[in-house]
């Protein structure tokens, strides 16, 4: 009984939604091809973002902030003109072991500022392989 009920109603609601979209075909032919193009153009606007950083870390992280200070600090050799086949790889490269004569403190002012100033001394140092 309640089979043939449902089975009715689905029947004639159906068919009525039918009827009424045969009788508009304009409409309903129409109507997702430019549901598609205006859904579609939103597409444009997209941009792919490179940056895994970008993604994940916070905008103002103490990962992104020592990254801008050591990038100011140290400088990559981003030249065209560099070769792959040089006996190194492109990138930062060297350690400085900071030790004081007097075994006084590294944490101190007068020394912070010297290991602060190491870079400018560094950055003009050219070493010549033979």
């Amino acid at each position: 009984m309640l089979r043939q009920v449902l089975h009715r109603g689905l029947r004639t609601c159906f068919s009525r939604l039918g009827h009424f979209i045969a009788s508009h075909p304009v409409f309903f032919a129409s109507a997702p091809v430019l549901i598609s193009i205006l859904l579609g153009a939103s597409f444009s606007r997209y941009q792919v973002e490179e940056s895994v950083e970008h993604l994940l870390a916070p905008q103002h992280s103490l990962a992104k902030i020592e990254r801008n200070l050591v990038n100011s600090l140290f400088p990559v050799n981003r030249s065209k003109h560099r070769l792959y086949s040089d006996l190194q790889t492109p990138g930062r490269y060297g350690r400085v072991i900071v030790t004081s004569f007097q075994k006084a403190n590294m944490l101190d002012q007068h020394h912070t500022d010297l290991i602060l100033k190491s870079p400018c001394l560094f950055n003009g140092i050219v070493f010549e392989m033979k």
